[in-house]
């Protein structure tokens, strides 16, 4: 059965436009605000609620330019994608998109660059495709929108015989994931204790 079949009614997938940049960024923010990792980041919360819009923006900006960031009709939430034939190009910049994290996370800069190096040491380096970021508002979490943007990419996937990777941020994603066929194939400790789960899906037939 086909993935999209799934789907609830009224939820429509799409490519986010160029000009709605910002906007998806917004949307990003306020659904990763109470995110534990973001949270272990971004200690102090007025700060975080003013910086995570720009920071979430740079994010979106450098997926937009692979054509690969969904949303839905109404802007709700939204998903980053990186498929396996921009990766090489996004580690060429990595020094160059390292230096805008560090200005735009500010005070936070130390702590969230901890975190991207902690991802990027245990990236894997097989073709697949990334999923670096999904999130919904919290006024729409739980109404199936971030089901309706994975099974897009993951459809994808299954057509092209390629697997997809992620990290889980909390307990509740890693279980809408592993309901998308990822498994948990290590955990990504942070200082506190708490930890990321790094996830892997191998294309369905």
């Amino acid at each position: 059965m086909s993935l999209m079949n799934s789907l609830r009614p009224g939820i429509r997938p799409r490519k986010a436009m160029p000009d709605e940049t910002r906007t998806v960024a917004e949307a990003l923010a306020a659904g990763f605000f109470d995110d534990p990792v973001i949270g272990w980041a971004w200690t102090e919360p007025e700060r975080r609620r003013r910086i995570l819009p720009d920071f979430f923006e740079l994010w979106v900006a450098g997926c937009m330019r692979y054509d690969e960031v969904y949303t839905t009709d109404d802007l709700a939430g939204a998903a980053l994608w990186m498929p396996p034939h921009v990766q090489q190009a996004f580690d060429d910049n990595a020094e160059a998109f390292a230096g805008d994290v560090e200005r735009v996370a500010q005070e936070f800069a130390p702590a969230v660059m901890e975190l991207l190096t902690l991802l990027d040491d245990n990236h894997p380096r097989e073709s697949h495709y990334y999923l670096p970021i999904m999130a919904a508002r919290p006024e729409h979490q739980g109404h199936g929108i971030g089901s309706a943007l994975l099974t897009t990419l993951l459809e994808q996937c299954d057509r092209e015989a390629l697997p997809a990777y992620l990290e889980a941020t909390s307990a509740l994603n890693q279980s809408l994931y592993a309901r998308h066929g990822f498994r948990t194939v290590r955990e990504l400790p942070l200082p506190d204790g708490s930890a990321l789960r790094a996830m892997w899906r191998e294309p369905e037939a």
